[in-house]
């Protein structure tokens, strides 16, 4: 596919519609877990770092040129990158021989060349062909793209693992050549090269101290730690080499020297060449190399009666299977509101119309042929289930359905949603309930989620809860408003929490007209109005002028340090749960183990204890 008359926009475009990127997140994966599976079964010491190039970079690889044109059909290879990073030098050799014997390599190692006077970055780059098993993963149609269906290693120390990310971020993302990059600024690039030429030392020098460590260790005779040190292996030392070998090499010091002599990679190859290692020991070392290059006859014959190996792969247990956890992370069980200039009827086709529209929306990849239209129906694929009961006539819509999540494995969505009328057409009651089903060990649960669909219904139907609820905060600066408050407050058919924020600094009078909603937000310890757009479809949410405030009696008392600054929130009377009280002084003084407004520049206070309040409030909803 020639790109060369090709916008950067238009190459995008190709790319988002012609690669499957979720397929190669698996892919990249799986590429992943096979790696680590064997530097694990050989002990090196690594970490591993794994991506799939993203849109915008692969859009911009493209773009610039190098690929993809008649005068250079070259191809993008990293598609897919792994970067492996060794914690010794000498193993960055070893690394690249596992590899290579691994994986089909195309093309020759990429690595940086030296001379007597400079200092560079050490870094191995080798190119390989997606494995045919692997690329059965991706099961979209293959891309036209120049792109090769292949991916990159990287091996790196990890003493230049981070100068590799300043320099990529530095240099190779600059917009300026390096010689601009350093220009009038040269004794700075000097002592780049210092540090380059330290890092160097520094992989070098580890390696020899352990080198000379191993050889004091053979010195004195301390034959578990020569080995330990000469072959710096993730290894099970807490089992001490057998007292017969111990014996053996005490009484014959040339034999311990033979084992001493033994390459790091000799090792490793027949580390390799197991089927199953249950673990790495000394008496593995010694039996493997005995065996492969020292051959000494009453070695063999001790571990032919005490073999490390003859533990053979554990049988695979019987587990049954477990019932998942079940989590509610939304539930509303309410009234909607009726208008009398409304239709009730009118109103119960748009509200389930607003709640079908949502699911069909989220179903539309999995059941395009959902119909437009609300109709009883059900519909089954494996993961996925969906049932819908439409009866208009007698005011009924269910509808319910369940999904596996594609980001959490094991993990399954629940969700039920319906509009009814109890008394054939007078009320309308709205229920929705989310639940989330997860294997008990999963690391990653979701806590909370409100349905997209509420805002819609909540602004064209209403929703109730005695009163309407929104997401603009109620401002109480009259007698006749407290006492409609206190009736809430107290009415055993409150289903939601009600906030109640009192006004810590009074407003003067003549400064009314000023703001929008009639008073000052900054004369409240958190901004109400902000808090209701997060909890104002699921709870109530007030805020009292600081004279009507006087009025306000907790737990049988008044309490300055509330009325004045002060937050509550009111729980259902039907819960039992006392009210929750926060003083000011407590709001002030108020510390948080987490708080991500830390470094904003105004109110961070404010907005930390908002974002507790809301916390609160969705913690207590998901739970009764």
């Amino acid at each position: 596919m020639d790109i060369s008359n090709m916008t950067i926009d238009d190459i995008r475009q190709q790319v988002e519609e012609q690669i499957d990127f979720d397929r190669l997140e698996e892919l990249n994966a799986q590429l992943e877990k096979d790696i680590r599976g064997i530097l694990d079964s050989c002990g090196l010491y690594y970490r591993i770092f794994s991506r799939v190039k993203t849109k915008n970079s692969i859009s911009k690889k493209l773009f610039n040129g190098k690929y993809g044109t008649r005068q250079n059909p070259k191809k993008v290879q990293d598609l897919i990158g792994l970067r492996i990073v060794l914690y010794y030098s000498d193993d960055l050799s070893i690394g690249r021989e596992i590899m290579e014997n691994t994986f089909l390599r195309t093309g020759t190692w990429s690595r940086n060349d030296f001379n007597a006077a400079e200092f560079r970055a050490t870094k191995i780059n080798g190119v390989f062909k997606l494995p045919s098993e692997h690329f059965k993963l991706y099961t979209s149609e293959l891309w036209q793209l120049p792109i090769d269906t292949t991916f990159e290693i990287q091996f790196r120390t990890v003493f230049f693992e981070g100068w590799h990310e300043i320099e990529h971020d530095m240099r190779y993302k600059s917009l300026l050549p390096d010689d601009k990059f350093w220009e009038n600024s040269e004794d700075l690039s000097r002592i780049l090269h210092c540090i380059l030429a330290n890092l160097e030392l520094s992989d070098w020098s580890l390696v020899q101290l352990f080198e000379h460590l191993s050889y004091n260790h053979y010195q004195n005779g301390n034959w578990d730690l020569m080995l330990k040190s000469h072959f710096r292996l993730r290894m099970e030392d807490k089992e001490p080499l057998a007292p017969a070998i111990t014996a053996l090499f005490d009484e014959n010091r040339r034999l311990a020297k033979q084992f001493f002599k033994c390459e790091k990679i000799t090792l490793v190859r027949e580390l390799l060449k197991q089927d199953y290692i249950p673990k790495i020991t000394f008496d593995l070392i010694v039996r493997l190399l005995n065996e492969s290059t020292v051959h000494d006859e009453r070695i063999s014959a001790y571990y032919k009666e005490h073999d490390p190996l003859a533990v053979k792969t554990p049988a695979p247990a019987r587990k049954a299977l477990s019932p998942l956890d079940s989590n509610t992370l939304f539930h509303l069980d309410i009234p909607l509101l009726h208008k009398p200039v409304r239709d009730v009827r009118t109103e119960f086709h748009n509200a389930s119309h607003i709640i079908y529209r949502w699911i069909r929306y989220k179903l539309s990849h999995v059941f395009p042929e959902l119909p437009a239209e609300l109709e009883t129906l059900s519909m089954h694929l494996p993961g996925y289930d969906f049932q819908c009961f439409w009866q208009p006539d007698d005011f009924l819509f269910t509808a319910e359905f369940s999904y596996i999540d594609d980001q959490m494995p094991g993990t399954l969505w629940h969700i039920t949603a319906s509009v009814t009328s109890p008394d054939h057409g007078s009320t309308l009651m709205f229920h929705h309930h989310t639940r989330l089903h997860t294997p008990t060990t999963a690391l990653h649960r979701e806590s909370f989620s409100k349905p997209s669909y509420l805002s819609e219904l909540s602004s064209k139907i209403g929703l109730v809860d005695l009163e309407r609820l929104g997401t603009q905060g109620r401002f109480v600066n009259t007698d006749e408003g407290f006492i409609a408050l206190r009736h809430l407050l107290h009415d055993p058919e409150r289903r939601l929490p009600v906030v109640v924020i009192t006004q810590h600094q009074a407003l003067e009078t003549d400064n009314s007209n000023e703001y929008r909603e009639g008073y000052d937000m900054n004369t409240f310890p958190i901004n109400g109005t902000r808090l209701a757009k997060v909890i104002g479809l699921y709870s109530h949410v007030y805020m009292l002028d600081q004279n009507i405030a006087r009025q306000l009696i907790v737990n049988g008392r008044k309490d300055n340090e509330v009325n004045h600054g002060g937050i509550l929130i009111f729980w259902p009377v039907s819960s039992g749960k006392e009210t929750t009280v926060y003083t000011s002084q407590m709001i002030r003084e108020a510390h948080f183990d987490y708080n991500r407004f830390a470094y904003h520049e105004q109110n961070f206070n404010e907005k930390a204890f908002r974002s507790k309040l809301a916390q609160i409030i969705k913690d207590d909803h998901v739970t009764h």
